[in-house]
């Protein structure tokens, strides 16, 4: 079955940076290029919520997500993410100090809305650590 790329939309699973509706819904009849962008960046099946050819059902359920992501940027959860980071930090400084690590970011800290399963892949080499997340059921 051959689809027309200029009536396809693709709908995304909000991610916890979801800052903006357009990163939730993608429509290729209006830009193209944020499809090439979307696949040239490692997009997985997991990421994606699904793949439309008809406008109105896309919007639809973007808007939905788009609801939820709202609904949990309320000012009590920016106060209760900045008390949750504050006690991640002071355990971190207690870590640090115990194994004689120290760790060096700017921006890349994400504070999750819901409880995630969190692993690290560490490269002692380069100094690198990856982490990698998903949902807890």
């Amino acid at each position: 079955m051959k689809i027309d790329t200029e009536s396809l939309y693709i709908v995304m699973h909000p991610h916890p940076r979801t800052e903006d509706f357009e990163e939730i819904f993608v429509d290729a009849e209006r830009n193209l290029a944020d499809l090439k962008d979307l696949f040239s960046g490692g997009i997985e099946a997991r990421d994606i919520f699904g793949i439309y050819t008809d406008r109105k059902s896309a919007l639809k359920d973007a808007l939905k997500l788009w609801e939820k992501v709202l609904k949990l940027e309320d000012v009590s959860a920016n106060k209760n993410r900045k008390e949750r980071f504050g006690e991640f930090v002071e355990e971190l400084e207690m870590l640090s100090n115990k194994h004689n690590i120290a760790i060096e970011s700017i921006g890349g800290v994400y504070i999750f809305k819901t409880p995630m399963i969190i692993t690290y892949d560490p490269d002692e080499t380069s100094g690198d650590l990856i982490s990698t997340w998903e949902e807890t059921i």
